[in-house]
């Protein structure tokens, strides 16, 4: 004869119910309706509120957080052991999204993965006519068209460093491009200041609110520095074509694979600068594609710092709670283990060692939709990653320009010896993978 439960075991099997309930019902992924029906596919155009950068940051690294912390059926899945899985993460295979096309790396020729997006016809002719300077961010720059009408972003090395910022940012979009992700065509410029003419009226926003004209002075402060031999080395960006949206809300993509594998990607690369600023969705007359943009914290290079990357850049967060909580309880005994004095390789390359660790890298400040990340996504972009080759990772190198042989034979053994390390964390065999020995 059956026995009847006890109470004890009724309120286990009742709270077993209810946690099974609200997993299946709550901790499900989502994805907007109004954006289509296919998940991580925008065939609609989206309106896109920008937020200030200030306030982006203060959400992710606090309010988001908190949030989060209520967020129980995604909470109790992880405690559990079963995460939220990505919606378009099928048998290890994902398809084409808004931010990713599916091709397969090893299938790309050398020519293909140095020169990315870029088409014959994307490469800017001189002479150049400034439209306006460009304000937003640290790095100074300009707003050109060329000789065809066509338009561009220059952006600016810092004048001790006149590789650093240029190579990063044109190596890494030749990377992501080969893994797949969509990105802008970034190619490195030599360019004369013969070559360089002010539009009229050419105006700018000084912080003030007014817009003072862009004078040949203002033009001469910013090139002159930057010569070498009468040259000036910039950072060549084709601008989008499209309807131009604004960034996307990473926090809305946190359940499509190929954004959260994107933790992986951006710590092989050590990309710092993962905010939503950084990305840019934009309306083609079909479709809304998603790019990745703004690539100068990438590698060994800090934008923000117009310089070289410090140690503990990749492992703690510019505002890290978790830090600042460990060395407030041990009453300042702890330190971030990256507490270390290191040197930059050179002024071009800047600081990027082989040490990485997706489950522990860190961007300057929280992405949402990487805490997400699971298991089976970090294995996708492995399987990926092992499908590059080192040729392929040289002929990305290549693109960059570097003056120097030794710098960008430095940043294809750190480029390397970090993929290696990623595969091998994630592939029981990456031998079956990798298709070079």
């Amino acid at each position: 004869m059956n026995l009847p439960f006890s109470i004890a075991q009724r309120q286990i099997l009742r709270h077993a119910a209810v946690l099974s309930l609200v997993f299946c019902v709550t901790g499900c992924a989502s994805w907007p309706r109004s954006w289509g029906a296919r998940p991580c596919c925008i065939q609609a155009k989206p309106v896109v509120h920008r937020e200030p950068v200030w306030w982006h940051l203060f959400d992710v690294t606090v309010v988001s957080q908190v949030e989060n912390s209520f967020e129980l059926a995604r909470v109790g899945r992880r405690l559990f052991g079963s995460p939220v899985r990505a919606q378009n993460l099928h048998d290890g295979y994902v398809g084409n999204s808004a931010f990713f096309t599916d091709r397969d790396p090893v299938e790309l020729s050398l020519e293909q993965v140095r020169w990315g997006p870029t088409r014959p016809d994307d490469v800017a002719v001189a002479p150049f006519t400034i439209t306006k300077p460009k304000t937003e961010g640290k790095t100074p720059g300009l707003f050109v068209t060329d000789a065809r009408g066509r338009r561009y972003l220059l952006k600016l090395d810092p004048i001790e460093a006149p590789e650093l910022l240029s190579g990063a940012e044109v190596v890494t979009s030749k990377l992501l491009y080969a893994l797949g992700y969509h990105v802008p065509g970034y190619e490195v410029g030599f360019i004369t200041p013969g070559e360089l003419q002010i539009a009229s009226p050419a105006t700018h926003h000084d912080g003030r609110g007014v817009s003072p004209p862009f004078t040949d002075e203002a033009l001469r402060a910013i090139v002159e520095p930057r010569l070498r031999d009468g040259v000036m080395r910039v950072g060549v960006t084709k601008i989008l074509e499209g309807d131009i949206l604004g960034p996307a809300r990473f926090k809305r993509f946190r359940d499509c694979a190929e954004i959260r594998a994107l933790r992986v990607a951006y710590a092989w690369l050590n990309n710092i600068d993962a905010k939503d600023h950084n990305s840019l969705l934009v309306w083609n007359g079909r479709e809304t594609v998603g790019y990745l943009i703004d690539f100068g914290t990438s590698l060994g290079a800090d934008a923000g710092a117009a310089g070289p990357k410090q140690p503990c850049a990749g492992w703690t967060n510019i505002v890290d709670l978790q830090e600042a909580s460990l060395t407030f309880l041990t009453l300042g005994w702890h330190h971030p283990t990256c507490d270390v004095q290191r040197n930059p390789e050179s002024s071009s390359v800047g600081l990027f060692s082989p040490h990485v660790n997706p489950d522990r890298w860190k961007p300057y400040a929280p992405n949402l939709a990487f805490q997400e990340m699971t298991e089976s996504d970090a294995r996708w972009i492995a399987r990926r990653m092992a499908r590059l080759t080192r040729a392929q990772i040289t002929a990305a190198v290549s693109a960059g320009q570097y003056h120097d042989p030794a710098d960008a034979a430095y940043l294809v053994n750190m480029l390397e010896q970090r993929r290696r390390a990623i595969i091998s964390q994630y592939l029981d065999d990456p031998s079956q993978e990798d298709p070079t020995p």
